[in-house]
């Protein structure tokens, strides 16, 4: 039996925080998604940004889209609480699709705790094997 590919989109937020540190951020964890070889990675994109603004990419900083086999999720939250642990005032949103399923956690590590976080994931991996 083939395995069905699960979607995520990552969405980082500093709050107050620049559009260049958050640029940063999300290629930085976009590095390290890659390292555990999912199918794909990518910033998403919602094309230029206006004439006479920064370059980079339009309504965008912050997003990663990524597909991948769903025995990859345990190893890409334990990447993901990782690095919230290296980046602690990082807000992030993951929304996850299996078939037509879809989940959606939001973690604020600045409001919530590790164990809160473990919870979280937990019954979002009992939610999309219903």
């Amino acid at each position: 039996m083939v395995e069905e590919s699960t979607e995520l989109l990552i969405e980082l937020s500093l709050g107050d925080g620049d559009s260049n540190e958050l640029d940063e951020l999300t290629r930085q964890l976009k590095t390290e998604i890659e390292e555990i070889r999912v199918d794909s990675v990518e910033q998403v994109s919602k094309g230029n940004a206006p004439e006479g603004t920064k370059s980079v990419d339009w309504a965008s900083i912050g997003q990663i889209a990524i597909t991948l086999a769903p025995t990859l999720i345990p190893p890409l939250f334990d990447l993901l609480k990782s690095w919230i642990d290296r980046k602690p005032s990082t807000p992030v949103k993951i929304k996850v699709k299996v078939g037509k399923r879809t989940a959606q956690i939001e973690y604020d590590p600045t409001k919530t705790s590790a164990e809160d976080l473990n919870t979280l994931v937990r019954t979002l991996g009992r939610t999309l094997k219903r």
